[in-house]
């Protein structure tokens, strides 16, 4: 197993900006950062905190809490909160705290990426989290499923590159879809929720909520710019990143794509 995750997409100003977008965007729908059950946290950390959105918020939001935001890659250079530190972590290697030594242990599309996932790396997660603490898992599946995209071949052809990629990396691109069962498999987990959506990429069908046809459309807008900054070198690959972004802005082709987010939380017995 190689020691040194890699981040495909490039880190910049623009990415963090995607980055900011995608977990604001998310933080909107669920309309919390924590489960209600947390009230006073002593001590929050967040592993694979990216731009740093959601541990600033949370910082914020319990100024007497430490936060920790662990990540491979340092935050971009912003304003943050007295109470909230970086601490560079490599999450598929064993965690530089102590167990049970966090309140809240939050992730984001972190643990779909990561080799060992739902085996090796979330039973590590669940053993910081502090005896009543929660866990906060956010993550993903790309669905398999390209038959309403006949009309728009060089979207399938991108999102199986998608899939394929992160396969190639080790990582699971269907992670949400056992999440549920991983968390209730846990002797150490109780009050086990999980709430399941699905992000249509070219717009919700009449009678979506509001609240999942606003994440919808703006997940297909950071997924189109996360396409448009990924740096390629190959060819044929930047043909298929040139013939999708121009599909995406084909508002005359009918097709379909969803995407499943499962957004989960977790007591500590």
């Amino acid at each position: 197993m190689s020691s040194n995750p890699e981040y495909v997409l490039p880190v910049n100003e623009t990415e963090w900006d995607r980055l900011d977008a995608q977990s604001n965007g998310m933080d909107a729908y669920l309309g919390k950062l924590v489960p209600e059950a947390v009230t006073a946290p002593k001590k929050i950390l967040e592993i694979g905190a990216g731009s740093g959105a959601w541990a600033i918020k949370v910082a914020k939001q319990f100024p007497d809490a430490e936060v920790i935001a662990a990540d491979m890659n340092p935050l971009p250079e912003r304003p943050i909160p007295s109470n909230l530190k970086y601490e560079k972590v490599n999450a598929i290697e064993p965690f530089p705290f102590a167990a049970g030594s966090f309140d809240v242990v939050h992730t984001r599309l972190t643990l779909c990426h990561l080799p060992g996932g739902r085996d090796e790396v979330l039973p590590r997660m669940i053993d910081l989290v502090a005896p009543g603490g929660y866990l906060v898992i956010d993550d993903i599946n790309w669905q398999t499923n390209f038959d309403k995209l006949d009309n728009a071949a060089n979207i399938k052809a991108a999102l199986g590159f998608i899939i394929g990629s992160t396969k190639a990396l080790k990582g699971d691109p269907h992670f949400g879809t056992g999440l549920k069962a991983a968390l209730e498999g846990s002797s150490k987990l109780t009050d086990v929720r999980v709430e399941e959506i699905e992000a249509s990429l070219n717009g919700p069908p009449a009678g979506t909520d509001a609240r999942i046809g606003t994440f919808s459309r703006l997940f297909r807008e950071t997924l189109t710019r996360a396409v448009a900054g990924a740096p390629l070198t190959d060819e044929a690959q930047k043909t298929m990143q040139k013939n999708f972004l121009e599909e995406m802005g084909n508002d005359k082709l009918e097709w379909n794509y969803n995407v499943g987010f499962y957004f989960a939380s977790a007591k500590k017995v």
